[in-house]
C-alpha cells in the first residue's frame, strides 16, 4: 500500500521546482537557436523564390512570351480605344489619359496590393 502523505509531498516538490541559476541564460540560448533557424529558413525560401523567378523568366523568353504579350497588349489597346470612342458622348474625351491594358493591369495590381496590406493589418489586429 502506498503512503498518501509521501505522494502528496512528492507532487508538491515537483510542482515547486527550484529556479536554476542559469535559467535565463538557457532561455536566451534556446530563443537564439529558434531565431537562427527561422533566419535560415527565410533565406532559403527567398533564394528558392528568386531561382524560380529566374527560371520562369527564362522560360518566357524561350517561348517568346513577351512578344506575344506585347501583341496582345496592342490589340487590347486598340479594342479599348475603339469601344471608348463609341461609348463616350461626341463632345467628351478622355483628354489623353491613355487608358490601355497596362494601365488597367497596374490599377488591378494596386488594388490587390492594398487589399493585401489591409488583410495583413486586420490579421495583426486580431
Amino acid at each position: 500500500m502506498s503512503d498518501a502523505d509521501f505522494e502528496f509531498r512528492l507532487e508538491r516538490m515537483f510542482a515547486d521546482a527550484p529556479a536554476l541559476a542559469d535559467a535565463e541564460l538557457f532561455r536566451a540560448q534556446v530563443m537564439d537557436r529558434l531565431d537562427r533557424g527561422w533566419s535560415a529558413r527565410r533565406f532559403v525560401i527567398g533564394a528558392m523564390g528568386a531561382a524560380g523567378g529566374v527560371v520562369a523568366a527564362g522560360q518566357l523568353v524561350g517561348v517568346g512570351g513577351f512578344g506575344r504579350l506585347a501583341a496582345l497588349s496592342a490589340q487590347s489597346t486598340a479594342f479599348i480605344d475603339q469601344h471608348l470612342s463609341e461609348t463616350l458622348p461626341p463632345g467628351l474625351s478622355l483628354g489623353g489619359v491613355g487608358l490601355d491594358v497596362q494601365t488597367l493591369v497596374m490599377i488591378g495590381a494596386l488594388v490587390l496590393a492594398a487589399a493585401g496590406f489591409g488583410l495583413v493589418r486586420l490579421i495583426r489586429e486580431i
